[in-house]
């Protein structure tokens, strides 16, 4: 359920910011992983879990920059 979470806000932030807001999407998801995992909710978030997200999140965040392009090039 965390992977599609990521990829939908990925997606998101690509259709609508620049690169800055993939570095701070990235901040927080490290901020969210040590807090998940300090606060001991369970499905701790492990290194593997947290570079799969990330590359995830990149991922849909390319997605969401291309369909923006597209979309722009489609309507001008």
């Amino acid at each position: 359920m965390s992977v599609v979470a990521v990829s939908a806000a990925g997606v998101l932030l690509g259709l609508r910011f620049k690169a800055p807001a993939l570095i701070a999407a990235t901040a927080l998801l490290v901020i969210g992983s040590f807090a998940w995992n300090g606060l001991g909710l369970p499905g701790h978030v492990t290194v593997t879990k947290f570079l799969i997200l990330a590359f995830v999140l990149a991922c849909a965040y390319i997605i969401g920059l291309s369909l923006s392009v597209h979309w722009r090039q489609k309507e001008g």
